[in-house]
């Protein structure tokens, strides 16, 4: 509720911007994604440093770094969050160019991780953007072959374009093949500790990529379709047709808005023999509509009023809206979220037949919740083979995308999908498990 003090001199669209700077204020989150407060108020920072937290179980910063970063640091401040885990970055950089071995990949891992951070607050339309993508992709790939990691950088041709993505190969042995696709604030990087490396551990082939409108596809003028079965099609046309032998079974496996776009393909295209999603996403349109908070309801003049009076305080809000646009290649956010309600159809959940796992998290937003449940009970109803993991506060895992327990999502994920392909033991170098 609004209070406004007694001034005449007040126009009426100034009151109106005064209401929408307290919604803009209250409403810090795009959607809800976890139960617990971390660190920070603002709600999109401190999942975000529930997620680099994530990312440190697997690969990255320690959570004594990670702590240490962030002491002192501003609440909801999109500046500071950029500058020091930018410096650290250069810092951890620096270290791995006198370091060796391993010592000096893990390092070089850090400081990919560290740029990471950066760019998930950072304008997509600036001119250091791009430089710091490559920055991050040049540490990364330098760290992993530091580790002795097989992963290579590979570009998937679609519409006379090309898609980035990462493929993580065993050898000329027949394996099934994952091909694992993220949401709307991946990059191809993060689906290396989101899945790629604990499924190549455990023996499958993983191929990682960004779709239109993920990573820096937009800037190749490459932004979300409203169908994403198309270049997941490509991606596993691609691979099948890369790999030293080619997949006997495919999985495909999303996280986040990759549950929807996952969910496209696994009704499409009759190579996927298993689909994984944390969550399940049916209808976007309707995700949109109910969940995405006061800054996708009201008139564009009038948030972008608000965003001018509340200022810095809601800077990571205007980079959100304005990455958005980015993504859908268009002017402004509110035209983004028009052409979704035009476009965006729901998955037809009646057309898919291949075993499904959904993991869910017990403090997803409510419509991500329902729509897991709705597409669960159809498919069961038909006699599909169908699981659904609830992951609850007490075991980790209940944020988005299991960002608070990695490992416990690894293991559930992959114990499911070694008794759908029925695999054996894999055959990896035991130096790599330790780290």
């Amino acid at each position: 509720m609004v209070t406004l003090h007694t001034d005449f001199r007040l126009t009426h669209v100034e009151v109106l911007a005064v209401h929408a700077e307290e919604a803009v204020k209250e409403s810090d989150e795009i959607v809800k994604r976890q139960g617990t407060r971390i660190r920070f108020h603002n709600k999109d920072m401190d999942f975000m440093f529930n997620w680099v937290l994530g990312m440190g179980s697997i690969v990255g910063l320690s959570h004594g770094e990670l702590f240490q970063l962030v002491d002192g640091m501003k609440d909801g401040d999109p500046g500071q969050w950029r500058e020091r885990f930018g410096r650290h970055g250069d810092f951890l950089r620096s270290r791995a160019v006198s370091g060796k071995g391993p010592s000096a990949a893990q390092d070089k891992l850090a400081a990919a991780f560290c740029y990471r951070a950066v760019l998930q607050f950072s304008d997509p339309t600036s001119s250091s953007f791009l430089p710091l993508v490559e920055r991050m992709e040049a540490e990364f790939q330098d760290g992993t072959k530091g580790l002795g990691v097989p992963l290579r950088a590979v570009e998937v041709p679609f519409e006379g374009k090309s898609l980035p993505g990462y493929f993580l190969e065993h050898d000329a042995m027949p394996r099934p093949l994952v091909v694992m696709i993220g949401g709307g604030d991946s990059y191809r990087e993060d689906l290396f500790y989101f899945g790629g490396y604990p499924a190549w551990r455990r023996g499958y082939n993983m191929l990682m990529v960004d779709l239109p409108g993920q990573g820096k596809v937009p800037s190749r003028g490459l932004t979300f379709l409203p169908d994403m079965a198309a270049p997941i099609s490509a991606a596993i046309h691609f691979v099948t047709a890369q790999a030293k032998c080619p997949p006997e079974k495919v999985a495909i496996y999303g996280v986040s808005g990759g549950g929807y776009f996952t969910g496209q393909a696994a009704a499409s295209d009759r190579r996927v023999g298993a689909w994984i999603a944390s969550t399940p996403i049916t209808d976007m349109a309707e995700v949109f509509r109910k969940e995405m908070g006061a800054t996708f309801k009201a008139p564009g003049w009038l948030l972008r009023a608000g965003l001018a009076v509340a200022g810095a305080v809601n800077e990571s809000a205007e980079l959100n809206l304005k990455k958005y646009a980015w993504q859908f290649g268009t002017s402004d956010y509110k035209s983004a979220v028009e052409q979704l309600f035009l476009q965006a159809r729901p998955v037809p959940t009646a057309s898919i037949s291949c075993p499904c796992l959904f993991l869910v998290g017990a403090c997803e937003a409510d419509e991500l919740k329902r729509q897991a449940i709705a597409a669960f009970d159809e498919l069961k109803r038909r006699g599909v083979n169908v699981t659904m993991r609830t992951f609850l506060p007490e075991e980790g895992g209940d944020a988005h995308c299991q960002v608070n327990n990695f490992r416990l999502a690894h293991n559930v994920v992959f114990d499911w999908l070694d008794r759908i392909v029925a695999l054996p033991p894999p055959k990896v170098d035991p130096r790599l498990l330790a780290w």
